[in-house]
C-alpha cells in the first residue's frame, strides 16, 4: 500500500510540476511557435505547393472530423501529439526507468491524436452510411425535378433532406466548392472530399454520377436509380448481420471485466493469496503494472474494434 501511495504522490508531483511549467511558459512558447511557423509558411514554402501526403492525409482527417480547415491544423496536431508522448515518457522513465515497454506505451499515448481521428472518422462514416437510401432518394428527385440540373438538384436537396446531418453537411461543402471551381481537377477534388466523407461504394458511384453530371452535362438520372436500387436490395440482409453482430458485441462488453474479476477470484481462492497481496503484485512492481497498463490497452483496443464491427457499413 505505501508503494502504491508513493506511486501516486510521485505522479501528482510530475503533474504539478509540468502544469506549473505551462502556466508560465506555455504562452510564450506557443507564441515562439506561431511566428517561427507563420515565417515558414510565408518565406520558406512557395506559395499554393501542394501537401505531401502525409500532411494531406492528417489535414483531411482534421477536416472531415472536426470541420476545421486552418493552415495551422496539422501543426497543432503533431505538436499535440510530441507533448503527449514527451510527458508521458518523462513521467514513465521517472517512476519506472527505462523500458521497452514504457517507450512502447509512450508512442501509444503519442499516437492517440491520430487514433482518435481514426476512430471518429470510422464512427462518423458508420453513422452516414446508414443515410444512403435517405440522400441518393431525395437527391434523384430533386435532381429530375430540376431537369437534370446537378448544382441545383444539391441545393435543392440541401434544403429539403431531413434526419441526415452528415449527408447535409457533406453536400453542402460540395454545393460551395462546385460553384467556384475553375477546371475538372478541382471539381474532382470537391467530389473526392464527398466520397471520403462517407468512405463507401455507393458514396464512390454516386461521386462519379455527380462529376460526370456537372462536368459533361450527362443525364445521370438512370445510374442514381441503379444505385438506390441496388441499396433497397441489400437493406434485410445488413439489418439482419447488424442484429448478430451486435449481439457478440454485448456478450464480449461484459466477458472482459468479467475475466479481470474471475483472475482475482482464482487467485486468492486456488493459490493462496490474499487480496492485499495480489493487489500488492498488481500495482507496486514494475511487472504486475506493465501487466495491468497492456490489460487495459487492449481492452479498449478490443471495445473499439467491436464498436465498429458491431455495426456494419450500410455498403454494397
Amino acid at each position: 500500500m505505501t508503494g502504491t501511495i508513493d506511486i501516486i504522490i510521485r505522479v501528482l508531483m510530475y503533474a504539478l510540476l509540468l502544469t506549473c511549467v505551462w502556466l508560465f511558459l506555455g504562452r510564450y512558447l506557443i507564441r515562439f511557435i506561431r511566428e517561427k511557423n507563420k515565417g515558414y509558411r510565408f518565406k520558406g514554402r512557395p506559395s499554393g505547393k501542394p501537401d505531401n501526403k502525409f500532411t494531406a492525409h492528417i489535414r483531411l482527417l482534421i477536416r472531415i472530423t472536426t470541420g476545421k480547415t486552418g493552415r495551422d491544423s496539422v501543426f497543432y496536431f503533431l505538436f499535440l501529439s510530441i507533448c503527449l508522448f514527451s510527458v508521458s515518457f518523462t513521467v514513465t522513465t521517472g517512476l519506472f526507468g527505462i523500458s521497452i515497454f514504457f517507450i512502447l506505451m509512450s508512442s501509444l499515448i503519442g499516437l492517440l491524436p491520430y487514433i482518435y481521428l481514426r476512430f471518429r472518422l470510422k464512427s462518423l462514416q458508420l453513422a452516414g452510411s446508414y443515410e444512403a437510401e435517405n440522400l441518393l432518394s431525395e437527391l434523384t428527385s430533386m435532381y429530375k425535378i430540376s431537369d437534370f440540373n446537378m448544382a441545383s438538384a444539391i441545393d435543392k436537396t440541401i434544403e429539403t433532406i431531413k434526419d441526415s446531418p452528415l449527408s447535409k453537411k457533406a453536400l453542402f461543402i460540395l454545393s460551395v466548392k462546385i460553384k467556384d471551381y475553375k477546371d475538372r481537377e478541382e471539381l474532382q477534388s470537391a467530389v473526392n472530399f464527398f466520397v471520403s466523407i462517407f468512405g463507401t461504394e455507393w458514396a464512390t458511384l454516386a461521386g462519379m454520377s455527380i462529376f460526370e453530371s456537372i462536368a459533361s452535362g450527362t443525364n445521370v438520372s438512370v445510374s442514381l436509380d441503379d444505385i438506390l436500387s441496388n441499396l433497397k436490395q441489400i437493406k434485410s440482409s445488413i439489418e439482419k448481420d447488424k442484429r448478430a453482430n451486435y449481439e457478440a458485441f454485448t456478450m464480449v462488453k461484459f466477458v472482459i471485466p468479467i475475466i479481470y474479476v474471475l483472475s482475482v477470484f482464482t487467485c486468492v481462492k486456488y493459490f493462496g493469496f490474499t487480496l492485499g497481496k495480489f493487489f500488492y503484485y498488481q500495482f507496486n512492481t514494475g511487472l504486475g503494472v506493465k501487466f495491468f497498463i497492456a490489460i487495459v490497452v487492449l481492452s479498449v483496443i478490443s471495445f473499439w474494434s467491436m464498436y465498429i464491427l458491431s455495426k456494419p457499413k450500410f455498403d454494397f
